[in-house]
């Protein structure tokens, strides 16, 4: 793995093969923990929602700059290997398993952005120096402008560095491995638990040590509690194990839910039925985009615009896409807009995805109470619970 990595630098970033980039540090979380299914489901469906977002680049005036650099990259090819897509969900989710999501900027002659490239994960160091912050790769120096730079919690020792959830939660996280591993165990030794056998007389060692390997080898398996189970000479099984399948399982329901709030995610949104409060599929989306995906929207914007924008642009992420709801709740909604004049019929229809019609481009008042009927008490949003 080393070796392939010294390649992969050598032929995007222009180091020489003979140079090493880096050494593969160890990792600052066990391995069992990210590959935990509600580990993985919180990082690929963060990473993904933030790789389909469309993004959008303003000038000063609020006018959207529909050919800028940045939409480019982001929209349609980061690289000429990764799309934007594939680019940010991989940055995004290198950002949320080791704490830092990084991509060196390669620019033209004419010092345009070409190329957004990311580092494999812990592949850099960052530094804190009187000229700013510096990044490292071996014997590489490279400046802040140089390199796009998101990251998930703050590293409260390091100030240009960040921590990841399974860092930051770790004995949490730890638990839920450990959780995993025992549930695992419990599967392969037949679901039998800790078991005592008694023998009314004396026995030897090599008589102890005969009937423990017998059991292991008969019932301490994934099919032998299909077996029967044969006692001689008035000995007696007895399970001790407090542990059930029962408080297993909600052991690891639980843990899901502190895997859910290391990520800012609802719960139901892994999958885990019963864990939140929330009492609608609309309210748990809008407990998402505020809770999770605002955070990271908000970081690739201000890296964005710092790294990659002009004086007075800004960029912003619509996260439309993941609050809109369905068609049904849509349809209300953008009906009661239109109704009150907030909205033409063709805002609504845009809003849709829907082509523009004739006519329809002025926002009228045609319900009684105009604006303040499509935001009254008796026009809340209904559940869909």
């Amino acid at each position: 793995m080393f070796y392939a990595t010294v390649g992969l630098f050598s032929r995007f970033f222009g180091f020489r093969s003979g140079v090493v980039v880096y050494a593969w540090p160890p990792q600052l979380t066990p391995q069992s923990a990210a590959s935990l299914p509600a580990v993985i489901r919180a990082v690929n469906l963060i990473s993904a929602d933030i790789a389909r977002l469309p993004v959008h680049v303003y000038n000063s005036e609020g006018q959207e700059i529909t050919d800028h650099p940045v939409v480019a990259l982001l929209g349609r090819e980061a690289s000429r290997w990764q799309t934007g897509f594939e680019f940010r969900r991989y940055t995004t989710s290198v950002a949320l398993t080791y704490g830092n999501g990084i991509a060196i900027i390669r620019r033209g002659s004419d010092g345009s952005v070409a190329e957004l490239q990311p580092v494999p994960a812990d592949a850099m160091l960052s530094e804190v120096t009187d000229e700013g912050v510096i990044y490292k790769i071996g014997g590489a120096t490279l400046a802040s402008d140089q390199v796009l730079h998101v990251g998930c919690y703050p590293d409260y020792l390091n100030p240009c560095w960040y921590r990841s959830p399974l860092e930051a939660a770790r004995p949490a996280m730890e638990c839920a491995a450990d959780e995993n591993s025992a549930h695992a165990a419990l599967t392969r030794t037949g679901s039998l638990g800790k078991v005592a056998i008694t023998h009314p007389g004396a026995m030897s060692d090599q008589t102890v040590q005969a009937i423990r390997d017998a059991w292991q080898n008969m019932h301490a398996t994934a099919d032998g509690a299909s077996r029967p189970l044969i006692l001689r000479e008035g000995m007696k099984a007895e399970k001790i194990s407090q542990e059930t399948s029962g408080t297993m399982l909600d052991s690891r329901r639980f843990s899901i839910q502190e895997i859910a709030r290391a990520f800012g995610v609802p719960p139901e949104m892994l999958f885990q039925q019963g864990g939140g409060a929330l009492s609608s599929q609309a309210e748990t989306a809008r407990a998402y985009a505020d809770g999770a995906i605002a955070a990271w929207a908000s970081a690739w914007e201000s890296e964005l615009a710092r790294k990659l924008c002009g004086p007075g642009e800004r960029v912003r992420f619509d996260v439309t896409p993941i609050t809109r709801g369905n068609l049904r709740d849509q349809g209300m909604s953008y009906s009661k807009l239109v109704l009150a004049g907030v909205m033409s019929p063709n805002d609504a229809r845009h809003a849709l995805g829907l082509p523009p019609v004739d006519g329809l481009d002025t926002p009228t008042v045609t319900m009684p109470g105009g604006a303040s009927a499509a935001i009254g008490p008796d026009n809340e949003e209904p559940d869909n619970a």
